[in-house]
């Protein structure tokens, strides 16, 4: 995969004057298991990690390590058997589910494999919706302020003739580029993608992978990637893998594979 993106960029300070190096995300003994036929199975087990404002993290794994259970348990879709959550001063793991879809709505952006667009919806509403509800209630004015910021979105990953079409008439790769937008829109704290290139062939890939990471670095987001392709790795500026349910560094991951 050849990619027209730079690599890891230092984190900035942020507007509000945030320490820059202070985890906006941060991870505490999570951990996740299942009962089946009588028997516990561990899914994930006592993980810890910091993840920084502005920093672009991806989750190494192949198909059933966690990956996608670790993503659902951060933006809060999951809950776990034990461990806490934190984005920025909340402790997701602490709130009712009230607060949690709250939280969820109003500071996090999802990016599916499968991108999970509305089919009744066009290209412009699916993009607008988050913001509208970010807002709902709010005057008619913050209603065409929402559907401005998703039509200059829209435009930025070039679907500005494709606005008022819906999901069934876009191709996998315009849907996808139409999710991106849709995460972005109601400028949330932290932007978590699964195999967001995963249902795309490579060339749409690469173009839909080069889009995510522009667009999240110039807004100042926080990226949090998990997949199976090592070619984001070097765009990244920390890489975790997961095996046997636990997290570790790319240079712990590599040492491992030294000593077997």
């Amino acid at each position: 995969m050849t990619l027209n993106a730079s690599g890891p960029e230092p984190v900035r300070p942020t507007a509000n004057g945030t320490d820059p190096n202070a985890p906006l995300v941060k991870l505490r003994g999570l951990t996740k298991s299942y009962e089946e036929a009588g028997t516990s199975h561990i899914v994930l087990h006592a993980i810890d990690a910091d993840i920084r404002e502005g920093e672009f993290a991806v989750l190494l794994g192949k198909s059933g390590s966690g990956k996608s259970t670790l993503l659902n348990l951060i933006g809060g879709i999951d809950v776990p058997t034990a461990g806490e959550v934190w984005i920025k001063d909340t402790c997701l793991t602490c709130l009712d589910e009230r607060h949690l879809t709250l939280f969820r709505r109003d500071h996090i952006g999802f990016v599916f494999q499968f991108f999970n667009l509305i089919p009744t919806l066009t290209a412009l509403e699916n993009v607008s919706l988050p913001y509208e509800l970010r807002r709902a209630g709010k005057k008619e004015t913050e209603k065409k302020e929402a559907e401005k910021s998703a039509r200059n979105l829209l435009e930025r990953v070039g679907l500005e003739s494709r606005m008022n079409t819906y999901p069934d008439k876009l191709s996998g790769g315009e849907q996808q580029r139409v999710a991106i937008a849709r995460a972005l829109v109601h400028r949330p704290l932290l932007i978590l993608a699964d195999e967001p290139t995963g249902n795309l062939d490579e060339d749409t890939g690469q173009t839909v992978l080069k889009l995510l990471l522009e667009l999240t670095r110039d807004a100042g987001k926080t990226l949090i990637m998990a997949t199976h392709s090592p070619e984001v790795v070097p765009y990244a500026n920390m890489v975790y893998h997961i095996s046997e349910g636990k997290l570790v560094t790319e240079i712990e991951y590599q040492k491992a594979k030294q000593r077997q």
